[in-house]
This record gives structure tokens, C-alpha cells and sequence, in this order.
């Protein structure tokens, strides 16, 4: 009897302070070391695969700063597309440095396809998670938009999702 509630005492605990760890800002050290496994990487993701009709893919790029590309296709022909880039970006992490969040520092944005524009696409709250940063093995992502403001259909990878690890080119 004590057993049970013990455990239901800590699993109360645990319920009252929630699933997600506070972010907070990371020290210069961190920074840099965050920094230094992402520099010149760049990862891409498709739903339901890259040869899927139709598909959504995405990638997050940390070749010149930060860049979140986004493109929608059916069939060989690309439907809906746009990017936000900034040259800098704010790490924060959750606990231990193995899980980071990252924001875009004065985003700008670009949509291709269907009707060319620049800075149409509202940014407000988009952020990017990195789970096992420190691994290039495990590395794995989320794409954080609370609001729901990135373009439709865009794949909101809300879970923690493998990107795959390739260069990118003018895109793709």
C-alpha cells in the first residue's frame, strides 16, 4: 500500500511540473559548441519520401547562418516553395545542452512558387529543436510553429523526426 502511493505521489509530482523543460540561454562555451556541429551542415526531411507523389519537403540549413526551406510537389513539379533565412541566430536549451531550440535573428523571407515575394512569410514563433545536437549520429529535429503561420501545406514536423544529412543546392 505504501508503494502505491509513493508512486502516486511522484507521478502527480511529475504531472504537475509538466513534460517540457524550461528553455534558457546558453553561455558562450555552449554557444560555440552548438556552433561548431552544426557549422556547414545541412539536413533534409520528406513526407511521405523524396520520390513521394505528392511530397513535402524540408530543410534546415546551417551552411551562411540559418535557413529553413520549404517545398510542396506533386509529381515532378514543385507547387508551393519559400525559405526563411537569417544570418545569425539565438540558441537557447532545455536542461542539458543535448536538446536545443534555435531562432532566426531577423529573419527574412522568400516565396518562390506559386507567386514570387519577399518577406510574405510570417516568422512569429517559428523556431527549430535539436535533439542530441552533440551526437551526428542521433541528431534529430523539430520544426516549432505554435501559431500555425508557416504557408499550407507545410509537413510541421512536431515530433522529433531523423533528418537525413546531404548538401544543399540552390533549394533542394
Amino acid at each position: 500500500m505504501a508503494a502505491v502511493l509513493i508512486l502516486s505521489v511522484a507521478v502527480a509530482a511529475i504531472a504537475a511540473c509538466g513534460g517540457d523543460t524550461p528553455s534558457k540561454p546558453v553561455t558562450d562555451s555552449e554557444e560555440a559548441l552548438v556552433k561548431s556541429e552544426v557549422e556547414d551542415r545541412s539536413f533534409r526531411q520528406f513526407d511521405p519520401s523524396v520520390d513521394g507523389d505528392p511530397r513535402k519537403g524540408v530543410v534546415v540549413d546551417f551552411t551562411d547562418g540559418l535557413r529553413l526551406w520549404a517545398q510542396y510537389a506533386e509529381g515532378a513539379n514543385a507547387v508551393n516553395e519559400w525559405e526563411i533565412a537569417s544570418d545569425e541566430y539565438r540558441i537557447e536549451k532545455h536542461g542539458s545542452i543535448s536538446e536545443v531550440t534555435v531562432f532566426f535573428s531577423a529573419p527574412r523571407s522568400t516565396q518562390t512558387l506559386p507567386t514570387m515575394c519577399t518577406d510574405c512569410i510570417n516568422t512569429a514563433g517559428v523556431s527549430i529543436s535539436i535533439e542530441s545536437v552533440i551526437s551526428t549520429q542521433n541528431i534529430r529535429f523539430k520544426i516549432n510553429d505554435p501559431d500555425n503561420v508557416l504557408p499550407s501545406p507545410f509537413p510541421v514536423f512536431d515530433s522529433w523526426t531523423r533528418f537525413e544529412e546531404g548538401e544543399f543546392v540552390n533549394g533542394s
